[in-house]
């Protein structure tokens, strides 16, 4: 199988349904593939299919850092957002 992180433009992130996290159980092992070119939209899209689910609600992102947590616009390149390669992210039902 090849190494999938060795493309410069990919990496992995950690989503996790907003419900899961408030229930005290941060700890998530869905890892979803991504591209820095992604736009916010398509990574929320990639973590809705991840999580399976439901597709006609409206969901959010927020990078979750010790420091801060910053929401993901959906317009704007992963890359500029400053998501790094195993980041967690938080899907949020809006």
């Amino acid at each position: 199988m090849p190494n999938y992180l060795k493309d410069s433009n990919h990496l992995l992130i950690w989503p996790v349904f907003k419900e899961v996290t408030e229930n005290d159980l941060f700890i998530c092992n869905i890892g979803v593939r991504a591209r820095y070119d992604m736009t916010g939209e398509e990574l929320l899209q990639a973590c809705v299919d991840a999580w399976q689910l439901d597709k006609d609600k409206k969901y959010r992102l927020r990078l979750i850092r010790p420091d801060q947590q910053v929401d993901i616009p959906p317009d704007t390149v992963i890359k500029e957002i400053g998501i790094r390669n195993g980041d967690p992210l938080e899907i949020i039902s809006c």
